[in-house]
């Protein structure tokens, strides 16, 4: 308001007298000088500074919000079938990893469970989940001969004693690790990785149809206290070995692989820097990956040699330097040395140390250096583990990433729809990493499964907003290429 204060008194009395009064709040009202009546116009931050503030007041008493959701009342619902289709996708020219050849292609398995028809209000065809299963060769330890093996073995089993699944695993709260548990108990060894993900996936499109759920990672967000959005932004990608020819189209967020010589990585990203800000002007940021490549000298070199304005774009380096034999304290140590080094010129990221070495949450919490972020690999560690995980991040103030493995559609949808259940609140938000997602592999995709193809999902806004997809356009193209799946086997048993 621009007037006088007088007039905040007596509007704040009035609103004291009704509905303040009759709910017991007291009303608060906030002063914003030389601003008129296009308030938000004319002082968003202001603005947005004040509803910050009020939320966390309201925040911080206690709500009926604060305690635990009950469980699920409503019955579990019968498994009727569950069966798996070969995925095989093409990618419009071969990448070439950081570990191992050249790929040309992707292949893998979709799991698809049908429920049965008991509820009277939804027909069969909508009681269908969809979920993919498909290890990234080099990076997964499994196979897909050994997670196509392992899928059968659960599959038999529940052909001969079909499961019921509870609502509550919507939670992603630990309920369904237990029930995978139980129910895959025929397994000599525990569930391979891209097997756990691909039925939770399944498990969770399914649950979402039965209790029509408008965003199906919204009961995880709310049971994890954290919140969900509707669209999600997604980085591009660059990957290492191949020619500069400057950053995706309607990227702002770019991912670049480094790790090889220091000089000249250092001297590469600078260019990509140069050419990302003049096509996308001051928005446009960089992310780093060096995959653990480098020791401490070598990513000392690399950072030093990175101009001011690349600092200044890039939001964080993941994994800097090699994991160190000693252990996660001495790998953490070494992150601080890097750091001390280079004067904090640009904050880390972890990745693959949280899956593939034995650093635990604990170990991080104690770590001094800088943690911008944390990439999550839901294909590597599950839906259900990577939503604790992301939980774990926003409360220390990191930025949960969601990453995919060049898989196709069919997950690309179901990690931006996870991914959109990892939004932090309003007055945690950190400002120097943005919130995009490293969901850009679906670029790489000559041909997709997912019914629109996920490429067709994904829009820019402009200007310079970057690329972006709407968690409930892919929760409709699950549901539309789930029910073509079933279409295709024929009737469902009763």
């Amino acid at each position: 308001k621009k007037k006088s204060p007088r007039l905040g008194e007596t509007i704040a009395r009035r609103m004291a007298a009704s509905e303040g009064a009759a709910s017991g709040a007291a009303p608060r009202v906030v002063s914003v000088p030389d601003a008129g009546h296009a308030l938000v116009e004319e002082r968003p931050r202001d603005v947005a500074d004040a509803l910050a503030a009020a939320v966390r007041h309201l925040a911080a008493k206690p709500s009926s919000m604060d305690r635990p959701a009950p469980p699920v009342s409503a019955p579990a619902v019968r498994l009727a079938r569950v069966w798996a289709e070969a995925l095989e996708v093409a990618l419009k020219e071969p990448v070439m990893l950081s570990r191992g050849d050249a790929m040309p292609r992707r292949s893998g398995l979709l799991v698809v469970m049908q429920a049965g028809a008991e509820e009277p209000h939804m027909g069969a065809a909508k009681l269908v989940g969809v979920g993919e299963i498909n290890p990234l060769p080099r990076f997964h330890k499994e196979s897909l001969a050994e997670a196509g093996a392992q899928l059968n073995q659960v599959l038999q089993a529940w052909a001969t004693d079909p499961p019921t699944i509870p609502l509550d695993l919507l939670r992603l709260d630990g309920a369904m690790s237990r029930w995978l548990a139980e129910h895959c108990s025929c397994l000599p060894e525990p569930l391979l990785p891209s097997v756990r993900c691909g039925l939770e996936m399944a498990v969770l499109h399914l649950l979402g149809r039965v209790t029509q759920t408008p965003i199906l990672s919204g009961v995880a967000a709310n049971a994890r206290g954290v919140g969900c959005a509707s669209c999600i932004g997604i980085n591009s990608l660059i990957a290492r070995e191949e020619e500069l020819r400057g950053p995706s189209d309607g990227a702002v967020v770019v991912k670049v692989k480094v790790g090889r010589e220091p000089t000249q990585d250092s001297q590469r990203i600078n260019t990509v820097a140069d050419i990302l800000r003049a096509r996308r002007g001051p928005d446009a940021r960089l992310r780093l990956d060096a995959n653990q490549a480098w020791d401490i000298d070598e990513a000392a070199e690399f950072l030093k040699g990175l101009s001011d304005s690349t600092v200044a774009m890039t939001e964080y380096l993941e994994e800097p330097v090699r994991w160190n034999a000693l252990g996660p304290e001495a790998f953490l140590q070494d992150w601080e040395t890097l750091a001390a080094r280079t004067e904090r010129r640009v904050r880390f990221a972890l990745d693959e140390s949280l899956t593939e070495q034995d650093l635990g949450t604990h170990h991080v919490d104690q770590c001094g250096a800088s943690v911008a972020a944390v990439v999550l690999k839901p294909a590597l560690q599950g839906m259900e583990q990577t939503m604790s995980l992301a939980a774990w991040a926003i409360a220390r103030g990191s930025r949960p990433v969601v990453s995919s493995a060049f898989e196709s559609g069919v997950a690309l949808a179901h990690f931006a729809i996870l991914a959109a259940a990892m939004t932090p609140p309003l007055w945690q938000t950190e400002d120097t990493v943005s919130a995009c997602h490293g969901l850009g592999t679906f670029a790489r995709l000559a041909e997709d499964v997912l019914d629109p193809p996920f490429e067709d999902l994904v829009l820019e806004r402009r200007p310079c907003g970057g690329w972006h997809v709407d968690a409930l356009r892919c929760q409709e193209a699950l549901d539309r290429t789930a029910d073509a799946l079933v279409a295709m086997q024929g009737p469902t048993p009763r």
